[in-house]
């Protein structure tokens, strides 16, 4: 964004003031801070673990063998990030042999890199790859296909396979992903940090007239400050009343509330944090409002326990905003799992009866949007803990923020 005439003003006023400090001597250009370090992958035996947990959850539901296509569960299966195209690339993940890749051969040496498994079964552009990977799959007669693949590559695989039953394993990766082990909480954790760094940068840089997108444009350049890609819904006064609302044109005004929700990818794994603060002094109803998502947040996160369901989580955090009497602008559910996905289970939602976890990550994000005037939501992030309180993976922001408008 462009310097206001202010800034320009006292950008000028500044650099006079240390001339005169310093003499004659010109003044050296101010470092970039550094971004903060990443924490480090993951060794590819975290991946044959993962493997191995795999095929036995596929016995113990009586399938002989997965089969992975491009997809969040493919990099958290043996660490190959792709995306999906026309040509077939597939894990085959024998549920009593090693994992064995089937891809195109020219992009073979890249997987090389970095995916972990038995071994790379390439095909060139005149071969048909389905029959390479009915091979894989040997005298398979029951298959879990990974539940995102695309209906074609399982139909034809189907049609390839003869004879072999083909079904969703969608609950086989949702059940071991959903618990997370302590490298992954660090990273969700770290991801957080960045991300509450980029939101206090860009409150810094709030100024009246500043439209919703050009905040939106400041927020992915903090990020990218921090060391990693990121954005979000940026979204002022009225416009903060849709919990979905993405930035538009409306220009920033004394009063506002300033709403950003927004997240990054450490080593593949997402934060989502939203802070929603007032730029000038707020009206009574402004903090009445803030005051009663900010102990609705802390009813969620005391009864986010394990063993605790779903609903009774989102329960507790509802009844908090139902007694203030804003129940009819609560309108979404109280949080989802987040990991690789920045939606995935478990999801804090009436109707969810299962029992939460230790290992969870969840969000809890409360909000009340009143149509035509303001929305409020807080979001952080949180670990089911073994016993006892969750663990804090983002760190709460407390009473409204008040910045100077």
């Amino acid at each position: 964004m462009s310097m206001t005439r202010r800034d320009w003003v006292a950008a000028g006023t500044a650099a006079t003031a240390s001339a005169a400090l310093a003499g004659s001597r010109p003044l050296a250009a101010e470092p970039a801070p550094a971004a903060p370090p990443l924490p480090p992958v993951l060794a590819p035996d975290v991946f044959r673990e993962r493997q191995a947990r795999l095929a036995a959850s596929a016995r113990a539901r009586g399938l002989d063998a997965l089969v992975v296509t491009p997809s969040r569960n493919l990099a958290w299966s043996a660490n190959l990030g792709i995306g999906r195209s026309e040509r077939l690339t597939a894990l085959i993940l024998p549920a009593d042999g090693p994992a064995v890749l089937v891809t195109p051969y020219f992009e073979a040496e890249n997987h090389r890199r970095e995916v972990v498994v038995g071994e790379i079964v390439t095909w060139n552009e005149d071969e048909d790859p389905m029959a390479l990977a009915v091979k894989a799959l040997g005298r398979a007669k029951s298959v879990g296909v990974e539940g995102s693949t695309a209906y074609h590559t399982a139909a034809e695989l189907s049609e390839a396979a003869s004879g072999v039953r083909m079904q969703d394993a969608t609950e086989i990766f949702d059940a071991l992903r959903m618990v997370k082990s302590p490298e992954e909480k660090a990273f969700i954790r770290d991801a957080a940090r960045r991300t509450i760094l980029a939101i206090e940068a860009s409150h810094r840089k709030l100024a009246r007239g500043m439209t919703e997108s050009e905040l939106s444009g400041i927020l992915e350049q903090e990020f990218r400050k921090v060391g990693v890609a990121g954005g979000g819904l940026v979204q002022f006064g009225p416009s903060a009343a849709f919990p979905h609302g993405a930035p538009g044109d409306r220009a920033l005004q004394r009063g506002d509330v300033v709403l950003i929700d927004a997240g990054c990818r450490v080593r593949g794994y997402t934060s989502d944090v939203t802070r929603t603060v007032s730029f000038g002094p707020p009206k009574d109803e402004v903090r009445k409002v803030y005051d009663a998502v900010d102990r609705a947040q802390r009813a969620g996160i005391e009864a986010l326990r394990a063993g605790a369901s779903g609903e009774e989580v989102d329960r507790a955090a509802r009844r908090v905003i139902e007694e203030a009497g804003y129940g009819a602008f609560f309108t979404h559910r109280l949080g989802h799992g987040l990991g690789m996905d920045g939606h995935e289970p478990p999801y804090l939602v009436r109707g969810n009866a299962v029992p939460l976890a230790a290992g969870n990550t969840v969000t809890v994000e409360p909000g009340i949007y009143l149509p035509g005037k303001f929305g409020v939501r807080i979001e952080d992030d949180y670990a089911v803990a073994e016993s006892g309180p969750p663990e804090h993976l983002s760190t709460r922001p407390g009473g409204l923020k008040v910045l100077p408008a």
